[in-house]
């Protein structure tokens, strides 16, 4: 058994997955992945996040075809949890659901059908798609699929309109959706099936990903190795426990403050990635708390601990691992590299000559990053400063202007900072402020400027001659400075 995944078992549902392991040939790590969904659908609505939002936990396993043994992990997880969680997955588990009002309505009829039952009002659904290839081909097709996905994950309202009996108009509305939902597919079907804008809308930060596949040959001789899988009689009792009465989790002060630092710098990676990548992870942090949530609520308890917060920390790590590698194999598979946001920033100062405005940088950057992105990308590059030119046209915002520099002189470029002649780290974001007085001249590092295009054609001959004198008097006053 892998070493990451025992970085990542805790509790009852750790040790039921290290108890089935010898009867299954799948990956120790899909198994969790596939048991923690199922889990997570069973008590959805009942267990809750501090900030009491829900708790379920979707995911996808990525493996090849016979070799990932993807199906073998989901069979191994239903094994687990069957025993625990009485007739859930037999009465309620769907599949084949590749559009926005069919979700709907699905989610809508179960919770019609619960209406007459003994437990009353029961909207939890759990969709497995062992095909999600194409679900996803079908679904890209479809503009509300990855909406209504979304908003059964944050847990708000879904609605569809249909027409009834007379052409009339009627609304199927569920306000407390409770939607699980787990998926396989292979690597080679991945890339051309997540689409670029679905996941910037963010539909995919909502599934981490996870690369798995087999463990081991089992011998032909043992025809049905699943049957040896046991019930837990510890997920038994936690499954009638959380049914008894919502329960809120929180965090202890240990756990709480290391989240805390985590999210600070998951925010930064965030900030830093291109939004090519960062789209398919911005959610990890909640990822982290809902894992967290669901593995403690195993152990009946309300009160996060550490340890078990490091478990889900673990998981949801590997699970970006697994994005990147699966982003970067597509990326190459096509021919292209993913290029970072310094990268392009030097590129684009080539191209202008070594100094452009910020809004021009950041239209070459394009989906790949955001003024966040671009400011800590800077701060780490040595030859490369922002500053910022006046204070506005009208009062407005002040422009900012990126150029490269000499890393040995930085110390005097970005102010008083003395006259070292390398500076003990790396320059941070320099923002001159606007100044009343004409400063007096310095030398600035001779840069090639490209030619600039004349983009404007002024109607009166003599309105050109006096634009361009201003620009020798004084170059902040040119009107066009924004533009070059």
């Amino acid at each position: 058994m892998s070493s990451t995944f025992k970085e990542m078992q805790y509790g009852p549902l750790g040790k039921a997955v290290a108890a089935a392991m010898p009867h299954t040939e799948a990956d120790p790590i899909g198994v969790y992945a596939a048991t923690l969904s199922l889990w997570s659908a069973a008590v959805n609505g009942q267990v809750l996040q501090p900030n009491g939002r829900p708790t379920v936990f979707w995911s996808a396993l990525v493996g090849r075809s016979k070799i990932g043994r993807k199906g073998f992990a989901l069979a191994t997880a239903r094994a687990i949890v069957d025993p625990s969680i009485g007739a859930f997955l037999s009465t309620r588990s769907r599949k084949g659901i590749s559009s926005g009002p069919a979700l709907v309505t699905t989610l809508f009829e179960v919770e019609q059908e619960s209406l007459t039952s003994e437990d009353g009002r029961d909207s939890r659904v759990m969709i497995a798609e062992d095909e999600w290839a194409s679900v996803l081909k079908r679904a890209n097709r479809d503009a509300t699929y990855h909406d209504q996905l979304i908003n059964a994950w944050d847990g708000v309202p879904v609605v569809n309109t249909t027409k009834g009996k007379g052409g009339k108009r009627e609304e199927q509305r569920i306000e407390r959706p409770l939607l699980g939902y787990h998926a396989h597919i292979q690597p080679g079907r991945w890339a051309p099936l997540v689409k670029p804008e679905v996941a910037l809308g963010g539909a995919f930060n909502r599934i981490p990903h996870f690369i798995v596949e087999k463990s081991k040959n089992l011998p032909s001789e043992v025809k049905r190795p699943l049957d040896a899988v046991k019930e837990t009689p510890a997920l038994t009792r936690a499954y009638r426990w959380a049914r008894e009465k919502v329960r809120e989790m929180e965090l202890s002060p240990e756990a709480a403050k290391m989240h805390d630092a985590y999210r600070l710098e998951f925010d930064d990676r965030c900030a830093s990635l291109p939004e090519a990548v960062s789209c398919f992870i911005e959610r990890g942090d909640e990822n982290l708390l809902r894992i967290a949530c669901l593995l403690t609520a195993a152990e009946r308890k309300t009160v996060i601990p550490l340890r078990a917060w490091k478990a889900a920390h673990a998981m949801i790590e590997y699970s970006m691992a697994c994005t990147e590698k699966l982003i970067n194999e597509a990326q190459a598979g096509t021919g292209r590299q993913m290029k970072s946001v310094e990268q392009i920033v030097r590129e684009s100062l080539q191209r202008f000559g070594g100094e452009a405005t910020r809004t021009l940088i950041l239209r070459s950057l394009g989906t790949r990053g955001n003024a966040d992105s671009l400011t800590a990308a800077i701060e780490k590059m040595p030859d490369v400063v922002m500053e910022r030119k006046g204070s506005g046209a009208k009062g407005g915002a002040p422009s900012f202007v990126i150029r490269f520099v000499d890393p040995a002189s930085s110390g005097q470029v970005q102010g008083d900072r003395g006259h070292q002649e390398q500076p003990e780290e790396r320059p941070k974001l320099a923002v001159v402020p606007p100044q009343t007085e004409r400063p007096a001249p310095r030398k600035r590092p001779a840069v090639k400027k490209a030619p600039a295009k004349k983009t404007v054609k002024e109607k009166e001959e003599g309105t050109l001659k006096a634009s361009l004198a201003a620009q020798r008097e004084d170059p902040s006053t040119n009107p066009l400075a924004e533009l070059l």
